[in-house]
């Protein structure tokens, strides 16, 4: 298993509706954590083969930055 973690710039529970369901339908993700208590807004994800430029596209895609910490 591997751990990926994400700077973001997610800033509400409003960012993180939109950004969820991307989580939890991308293909490898197995658990994932969203801290925006954190000065990077960090996403942790526990994965297993994961795309991440795939994933950092679709996040982009619905408006938000992120790049792998």
């Amino acid at each position: 298993m591997e751990r990926v973690v994400l700077k973001t710039d997610l800033s509400c529970p409003h960012c993180i509706k939109k950004v969820e369901p991307i989580l939890k339908s991308e293909k490898g993700v197995i658990d994932y954590s969203i801290d925006l208590n954190h000065p990077e807004k960090r996403i942790t994800i526990s994965s297993e083969e994961i795309n991440i430029n795939n994933l950092i596209a679709n996040i982009e895609r619905v408006g938000y930055k992120a790049e792998r910490v």
